[in-house]
């Protein structure tokens, strides 16, 4: 090689090293993933599937976030920390539209059960077969799911005042020495925990009686969504993302929920996911709807039920609860800016 060839390549090297960024100067140029708190309102299992898979499989890393997955602690629920801001996102259900009314300044972002999981649960041989059949009986209850039931029992003509409502225990034993006659629980669980205890369960399911209520849907604050409405439409599009995968890939996601803290002390299998998994398909419906689809008519008829038992006041809005994923060019993404 001639002294010439050599000067060149060793201007080439020069100028490639000058052009080229130290190390450090491109960690300094990656911006730092945003942390961001998301509260669960029960402990680890397949419920909150997609969102263990979004942050996995990468879906919030992707979009800028580290995301914090909190199970309730002291009894304080997504809808104590979110208003207060001590997350910035949550999971409820029909409470949500309750929380609104009552004057916290929550905002529906997905639904991701099209429908309610809450049901009826008592043992086949105590011959619970309709709303009627309770007259008189004993029932656990926990306030967040009481709706439903109580008013499908409305609707029904059954005596509210007659059944002796108890407070939830969250056990079977219960339920198993006839202590109580009922109980309302989750359709996608507990009654394969009833089977496992070799009693049979028989089930009254609202959804059967017309009412028909959204499960678990994912909600944020007012606040963050004016603060930070590219963060929200971020993290509403990586959770969703992770639903759909978690969906799919259910055994992968199963592995992964038993190796979460606490999970293995709760007495949680694989096969007690598996059941739960299969019980929230027909829940979820993503192969007939699309992932996280609210409808303003059906949120609009669970205030209308809400009001008939005395729990909202008549004529509700939904002004400034359901967040626009797709505003038209110009506009916000949140309902109340618009007015409607």
């Amino acid at each position: 090689m001639t002294k010439g060839m050599k000067r060149v390549l060793c201007g080439v090297c020069w100028l490639a090293a000058l052009l080229t960024p130290h190390p450090s100067a491109l960690a300094q140029a990656t911006p730092a993933a945003v942390p961001v708190t998301l509260a669960l309102k029960w402990y680890h299992q397949f419920q909150f599937a997609g969102y263990y898979a979004a942050v996995e499989k990468g879906f919030y890393a992707a979009e800028g976030l580290a995301v914090t997955l909190r199970e309730p602690v002291d009894r304080r629920l997504p809808l104590d920390l979110v208003p207060a801001g001590e997350a910035e996102y949550g999971v409820a259900a029909a409470d949500l539209l309750r929380a609104r009314a009552g004057g916290a300044p929550v905002v529906a972002l997905a639904v991701i059960f099209q429908h309610s999981p809450v049901v009826l649960l008592s043992r086949a041989d105590r011959g619970l077969r309709g709303p009627g059949d309770l007259v008189g009986k004993t029932v656990m209850i926990e306030e967040n799911t009481a709706v439903e039931f109580k008013a499908l029992l409305r609707r029904e003509g059954s005596a509210l005042v007659s059944i002796r409502f108890g407070p939830h225990t969250w056990r079977v034993d219960e339920l198993l020495d006839g202590r109580v006659d009922g109980r309302v629980d989750y359709i996608t669980d507990e009654p394969n925990r009833l089977r496992e205890r070799a009693a049979e369960p028989a089930l009254l399911r609202p959804l059967d009686y017309g009412i028909d209520f959204y499960g678990d849907t994912l909600f944020t604050s007012e606040r963050e969504l004016r603060a930070h409405p590219d963060r929200v439409a971020a993290f509403r599009r990586a959770s969703l993302r992770g639903w759909e995968y978690a969906m799919a890939h259910p055994e992968e996601l199963i592995t992964h929920i038993l190796r979460l803290p606490g999970v293995a002390a709760r007495g949680v299998t694989a096969e007690h996911l598996r059941y739960e998994a299969a019980q929230m398909a027909p829940l979820i419906q993503a192969q007939l709807v699309e992932l996280g689809h609210m409808n303003r008519g059906r949120w609009q008829r669970m205030a209308d039920t809400y009001a008939e038992l005395g729990l909202l006041q008549p004529g509700f809005k939904l002004n400034g609860f359901l967040y626009d994923p797709a505003p038209r060019p110009g506009a916000r993404r949140i309902l109340y800016a618009l007015g409607g």
